[in-house]
């Protein structure tokens, strides 16, 4: 066969009019002028399951047996998941999973909802949640630092039962605290004058300010760090650097990575300068209609500031994420000064810059 000799798969292919549920034939002629024949495949089905520890987040790797019609039953491995970031590269990204994964979410949905049953319990005119003792904070705050995969997979069990994720949440926190004597009278307050969305935009920024500060953040700075260094060790091996390809004027290798360095170092300052909003509440209509002599907006403020977070408050009913728009745009021109700089290498190590 000639280089650049074209060739399909041997298939019948019916054109379906979802309209008329008629179908009209494409012959293989069409399709195919080599004939060539390929076996049927059929397509499999999989469930995952995750299992895993709360501390490492490792899942089993083990694959069940195949049914008699060709589908598999799948638990989560690197070989069934159906996202390579959870696959082949999750050595690579797997310290975000605490932060970015469902399990995560949950966690800081955890999270708001205790601290705001906790700030309740510090508004005098709230008689109906009296002030806490250490203990019941204790017992709380245990909550939180101690969430489990276990426990995360029991508010998915309540949910298949509430077909609602922050309802699940609420039940989850309900059912936890019974035991104690304290809190048991207050339970209703959890999620007292709450849409989903106040919890919701609260955890999803607590997300993200904990996989940048724990992460991404620390992983930039060595990176650059690591620039910084080969720009001290090469500040002085001359290189003949290239404009458009074609040699042009002596530089140094130390003096081009310092470039990079200095780049990536404005990106990730823009990076950490941007405010993590959140919002609790929109109008505070129900707030008002219960405890009209409150200043909620006020509260609100406290309570979003004390989760480490900037307050906006000026919303409609969801936080309208445009920190969010910054943040992911801040990311990517990190990541474009990092693809100009892999171009520049592949060009020094094809010039033999490099071995």
């Amino acid at each position: 066969m000639e280089v650049g000799t074209c060739f399909s798969v041997n298939v019948t292919v019916f054109l379906s009019n979802p309209m008329t549920q008629k179908s009209s034939y494409v012959p293989n002629s069409w399709l195919n002028p080599l004939n060539l024949s390929f076996p049927a495949i059929k397509i499999c089905t999989c469930r995952a399951v995750v299992k895993g520890s709360v501390s490492s987040l490792n899942t089993q790797e083990k694959v069940t047996g195949m049914s008699s019609d060709h589908s598999q039953d799948l638990e989560l491995s690197s070989l069934s998941a159906l996202c390579p970031l959870d696959g082949r590269y999750w050595g690579k990204v797997k310290e975000l999973a605490p932060f970015m994964s469902e399990y995560g979410l949950i966690r800081f949905r955890i999270l708001v909802e205790i601290k705001w049953l906790v700030k309740l319990s510090q508004i005098p005119q709230v008689i109906e949640v009296p002030s806490f003792s250490e203990r019941a904070q204790a017992f709380l705050q245990d909550l939180i630092d101690e969430f489990s995969m276990n426990d995360a997979l029991e508010v998915k069990k309540i949910e298949r039962v509430t077909n609602h994720d922050v309802k699940a949440v609420e039940y989850f926190l309900k059912q936890r605290c019974q035991s104690h004597p304290d809190i048991v009278k207050v339970l209703e307050f959890f999620h007292f004058a709450c849409t989903s969305e106040d919890i919701n935009n609260l955890a999803h920024a607590l997300m993200l300010k904990g996989a940048l500060d724990t992460v991404i953040l620390p992983d930039m700075d060595e990176l650059i760090r690591a620039m910084c260094d080969m720009d001290t060790t090469h500040s002085s091996v001359p290189m003949l650097s290239r404009t458009h390809g074609q040699p042009a004027s002596p530089t140094t290798l130390g003096k081009e990575m310092a470039i990079f360095a200095f780049r990536l170092s404005r990106a990730r300052r823009e990076i950490s300068q941007i405010e993590m909003l959140g919002k609790f509440a929109g109008n505070y209509n129900a707030h008002i209609a219960a405890y009209p002599e409150i200043s909620w907006p006020e509260v609100a403020e406290e309570f979003v500031v004390s989760l480490g977070l900037k307050f906006n408050p000026y919303v409609p009913q969801i936080e309208t994420h445009d920190y969010m728009t910054k943040l992911f745009h801040s990311i990517m021109q990190f990541n474009n000064i990092l693809v100009d700089f892999d171009r520049d290498l592949w060009g020094y190590i094809s010039m033999g810059y490099f071995k």
